[in-house]
């Protein structure tokens, strides 16, 4: 399943619509102190990049979750990085993808030493809000990692019934072109594309 916050709610309604623990989140972030920045330009690429990398290794990610920096400065203009900030200080920092009418929350992550202010959950709150005003109609923000995980179930927080049932294709299209790829990988044929899979 992936969670979908439909936008067309007035603000007041997405607010009740988020469960309890999101707003009691957004008021300890701002009670903390903490505030939101949109950046269309990419201006703090480092910092979003420095919280990031951190996020993957704090969870031991798997090195397909690893981009190089040139893969960010390649991206389209169609999106933009949202950071939280305590003082001057980036602690928390998402990347989402922006199509005509659909925002896509796409890679992010927060400084562990920020977790007690909740500062993910301003910046989920406030990118809502900012999605809504620039007129977009949906806001992507994905599924887990595994079913009802504790990364799909935050997601969740703040669009409870925006469930929508999400479906990865398996057809392979050249099948000795797909053999030849899935032959070198070191999988254990659980992850489709076979020729995909990390080891770690």
């Amino acid at each position: 399943m992936n969670v979908v916050r439909d936008l067309a709610p007035t603000a007041d309604e997405l607010w009740k619509d988020c469960e309890h623990k999101v707003r009691k989140n957004v008021k300890r972030a701002r009670a903390s102190g903490v505030r939101i920045e949109f950046d269309e330009e990419g201006a703090r690429l480092d910092d979003f990049l420095r919280i990031y990398e951190s996020t993957l290794d704090r969870r031991e990610a798997p090195s397909r979750y690893r981009f190089p920096r040139e893969f960010f400065e390649r991206l389209p203009d169609e999106r933009v990085y949202v950071h939280a900030l305590v003082g001057d200080e980036v602690v928390s920092s998402e990347l989402v993808l922006l199509s005509a009418h659909n925002a896509y929350s796409f890679l992010g992550g927060t400084d562990a030493e920020a977790f007690a202010a909740r500062p993910n959950d301003l910046l989920k709150w406030e990118l809502i809000l900012w999605l809504k005003e620039q007129g977009r109609r949906r806001f992507v923000l994905g599924g887990g990692y595994r079913a009802d995980d504790g990364i799909f179930r935050y997601k969740r927080s703040f669009a409870p019934h925006g469930l929508v049932p999400f479906y990865v294709g398996r057809r392979v299209l050249q099948q000795e072109l797909y053999d030849e790829l899935s032959r070198e990988a070191p999988g254990n044929g659980d992850f489709f594309p076979a020729y995909r899979v990390d080891v770690q």
